[in-house]
This record gives structure tokens, sequence and C-alpha cells, in this order.
């Protein structure tokens, strides 16, 4: 800081770069998307599906953060989001899938299983296959999520100066957090396609088509969705990682 004077921002290079803006227009686009749509949807559910539907709105609480965070330039801190937001993710599946026993330990206040358990009991007990990717996820970004949020050297490297953050981590740090709030989308309305208000029988199954169809086309938008089928949300590797 100058003497006498007021300190001087030195905003990160990356942050200028058109395809983070363009990221985080997108992360802005969702979160209003989610404000409209989802805030205040009405369940008819018994209470593990209320704290599912909670874990799921945790996931997008962590993506308008990361994306706040990145807009300012602490990119550390958006970084370390990124396991919590799939980790409540997973929680939020897991919840409507657990037996009595489990949502017992669970409310007195006990950890739950490890995220690859939740999954497999998530997949064995749903019949969801699709949840299935989420195994693969976990096993190849375990590492690198555990980094983000106790910041190993990869993180460490970048935000010391000595090297420059590529853009492309942070787009692809964006394009997670805004793909787990939109999974987190989907799951919040098909619990909400089947666990309806009796005044809203008639009209929501099409609201659930409609907001279904909705969420996809920003998925496919934004080349987060294979072509056949969804995918799992992937987060961003360090370009060192594989080499380290």
């Amino acid at each position: 800081m100058a003497e006498g004077g007021a300190a001087t921002e030195v905003w990160p290079v990356w942050l200028q770069d058109q395809r983070v803006q363009r990221a985080l227009e997108w992360a802005d686009h969702v979160q209003r998307w989610i404000k409209i749509n989802l805030y205040g949807l009405v369940l008819h559910a018994p209470d593990p599906d209320h704290m599912a539907a909670v874990a799921f709105a945790v996931v997008y609480e962590h993506q308008a953060s990361a994306a706040l965070l990145v807009r300012h330039g602490l990119l550390g801190s958006a970084t370390a989001l990124m396991r919590p937001s799939f980790e409540v993710f997973v929680r939020g599946l897991w919840l409507q899938w657990a037996n009595d026993q489990e949502l017992a330990h669970f409310q007195k206040g006990h950890d739950t299983a490890v995220p690859e358990k939740m999954i497999s009991k998530v997949v064995q007990r749903s019949g969801v296959q699709r949840y299935a990717d989420l195994l693969d996820t976990w096993s190849r970004s375990q590492k690198t999520m555990h980094g983000y949020v106790h910041h190993g050297y990869q993180s460490l490297i970048r935000l010391s100066g000595i090297i420059d953050t590529p853009p492309e981590e942070v787009v692809d740090l964006l394009g997670f957090s805004t793909s787990m709030a939109l999974h987190a989308s989907l799951e919040t309305v098909d619990l909400a396609g089947r666990r309806v208000p009796e005044d809203e029988v008639a009209t929501r199954p099409q609201w659930v088509a409609d907001k279904q169809l909705e969420i996809v086309a920003m998925l496919r938008a934004m080349g987060l969705v294979q072509m056949l089928g969804k995918a799992a949300p992937t987060p961003p590797t360090f370009a060192d990682d594989d080499a380290s």
C-alpha cells in the first residue's frame, strides 16, 4: 500500500477472460432460474424427503457462493466448496432411501457413511442406474476434491502467484459448481413429482415435465450433458495433477 494512499486491488488476469465471464453469466442464470422455480416449492412429504430437499438447497447455496467468490478473485475459497457440494448432494439422495435405523443414527448427530457407501446404497435401493455414475465421479475425483478443501501443493502454487491459474481451470470450476446445482434441481423436481400436495395433483405432473426439460436444456447448452443421458458432474482437475 502506498504511503498515505488507499490500497490498490489487483484483480487476477483469469477474471478478465471472456470464457470465465461467460461461465459466470451461466452461473447467474442458473441461480435466477432456481430462485424463480424452486424456492417455495411445496412437498407433501415425510421428514427425510424434506431434509433431502434442504440438502439440495445447500448445493444451490454453495454454487451461488462459489460464483460470488470467483467474481471477487477468491479462488481458494471457491474451490474449497467443491467437495462439500458433492457430498451434500449425495447425502440428499441417501436421505430418500435410508432405513429407519440409519435415519435415527443420523438424527442423533452421528456421521453418515462415506460417499461411496451412500451412493452404493442409493443405487441398490432405488434401482436408478444413473446414480452409479456418481461412484465413478467419486473414485476419480476424491483426491482432487480433497486437495481443494485442504489446499495441497497444486492449489497453493496457484494461489502463491508463482504460476498463473489457467482460465480453463476457473471455467471448469464454475461448470462443476453449476452442474451440481442443476443436478440437484433435477432431483428436487423429481422429488416434487413424487410428493404432490392434494391441490396440485392435476397440475404438478406437467410442471415436473416442463421443469425437467428446462434443466436438461440448460445442461445441454452448457455442454454438461452426454448425448445418451445425463452426465455425472465431474470437478475440475489441476493441470499438473496427473504429473504429480
